[in-house]
């Protein structure tokens, strides 16, 4: 995807959380909170990083800012961790024409 398919509100679900860049010092460490294998997260804001060439985001149920201990950093997550979630609307006609084919009434 493109940096311009990308968009604040947007629903997305993590595909790959094989995230690496940990921030460490001594048995402190950020982020404190990753996103999850199969998550569905809602981007806050992201971030064209040109000669990263890359998209950043950050999400409403993931806390943008992680602390522990002294550490402390303003998290953004690279966007090919991510694919949008893609909602299908169920006609509910096609559960009414199977009753009606087994003789329930609906």
């Amino acid at each position: 995807m493109s940096a311009r398919d990308w968009y604040s509100g947007m629903q997305v679900v993590c595909i790959d959380d094989g995230f690496d860049g940990y921030a460490r010092y001594g048995r402190y460490s950020v982020p404190t909170r990753i996103p999850m294998l199969n998550e569905v997260l809602t981007i806050r804001e992201l971030q064209f990083v040109e000669e990263k060439n890359g998209v950043f985001l950050s999400f409403e149920e993931i806390d943008k800012t992680q602390t522990d201990g002294p550490l402390s950093a303003d998290i953004k997550w690279t966007a090919h961790f991510f694919r949008p979630l893609i909602s299908k609307k169920i006609e509910i006609g096609i559960f009414t024409a199977m009753l009606t084919k087994q003789g329930v009434d609906a």
